[in-house]
């Protein structure tokens, strides 16, 4: 029996990279490509690529891959928003950073809807924090790519074991095919869970309409640990405090934020990693926003399934090294 796992164009083994990581900077100002790569080129491990505007910055994109893009909002031609876009399109795996002197909600929340991960304010105060956000996107890269890898060497080692442990105890070889089979379910559906949403029943109601069982709970509800994904609009009393609070607990948080959110707050959520979405008069439809909760309810199916999965790949190997010494 063969594991599916998931895979990225652009990664892998044989794909002729290097140890080296790439960035992708874009800026028409002449001094702050300067000022950018000479920072990142202190590091030893980072290959700095240059670009002035969209254009060039799509043509490089094609040539070659990139783990991190860093782009200024206002470039001449295609914008930094659509660039970001259209990179991820054609490099899913891209982390994308967005720069800009013309801060807003409503560019923080295109930013990210269109697969940002982060945001710069210039004039940097420091430019170090240039070096710090890219660092910190490759980080975030480097934890989706291990969990893919970690999933592959478990489907190789699943298959293997299956393969010579024959002979293994019923049991334990049963509940080894079990837990693949869930894994394989979970990689094919994996968008069942529990969602609570607080602050926004027009939220709640479209996501049901897209077919998510999604409730409606209060900010000091304790059923909110419990949830798979919790929703969280920027109006809710003490939205910021729930968030903090649910970001050490279990469930994957989702900020809802309209163009009328408070800049500074949504700023301040980037740096807890939360997953940040514009909606009601922000631009995001309701299926779009189903799928973004869909999204993070695949990663959390797939997430308990390798963990049973483990767990069984482990019982599995013990049984094989008793069958062993009883021999």
């Amino acid at each position: 029996m063969e594991l599916p796992f998931e895979t990225e164009e652009g990664e892998g083994e044989g794909d002729g990279g290097t140890l080296a990581s790439t960035v992708l900077l874009v800026d028409d100002e002449v001094v702050v490509r300067d000022v950018c790569a000479r920072v990142l080129a202190r590091e030893q491990d980072l290959l700095v690529t240059l670009a002035e505007d969209a254009e060039q910055a799509l043509a490089q994109l094609r040539a070659q891959r990139f783990d991190v893009l860093v782009t200024d909002k206002n470039l001449p031609g295609m914008g930094g928003v659509e660039l970001i876009a259209e990179a991820r399109r054609l490099q899913p795996a891209l982390e994308a950073v967005m720069i800009t002197g013309y801060a807003s909600t409503e560019s923080v929340l295109a930013a990210f809807s269109a697969g940002a991960s982060d945001y710069i304010l210039k004039p940097f105060e420091d430019l170090q924090l240039v070096r710090a956000k890219v660092r910190a996107a490759l980080e975030r890269r480097a934890e989706r790519v291990q969990g893919r890898e970690l999933a592959r060497r478990m489907a190789r080692e699943a298959s293997e074991l299956l393969r010579v442990g024959r002979h293994a105890p019923a049991l334990a070889r049963g509940r080894l095919e079990e837990q693949i089979y869930l894994y394989e379910q979970a990689t094919r559906a994996g968008s069942s869970g529990h969602v609570a949403v607080v602050g926004s029943l027009a939220a709640q109601e479209a996501l049901r309409q897209e077919g998510l069982e999604a409730v409606a709970l209060e900010p000091d509800s304790p059923a909110l640990e419990g949830a798979d994904v919790v929703v969280l609009e920027t109006g809710a009393p003490l939205w910021w405090e729930l968030a903090e609070r649910l970001q050490a607990a279990s469930p994957d948080v989702m900020l809802l934020a309209s163009p009328q959110a408070d800049l500074a707050d949504l700023l301040d959520a980037i740096s807890l990693r939360l997953e940040l979405v514009g909606y009601g008069s922000a631009t995001l439809s309701p299926q779009a926003l189903a799928d973004r909760v869909r999204m993070l309810l695949l990663r959390r199916s797939l997430q308990r399934a390798q963990s049973g999965l483990a767990a069984a790949l482990a019982a599995f190997r013990e049984s094989l090294r008793e069958d062993e010494s009883a021999e």
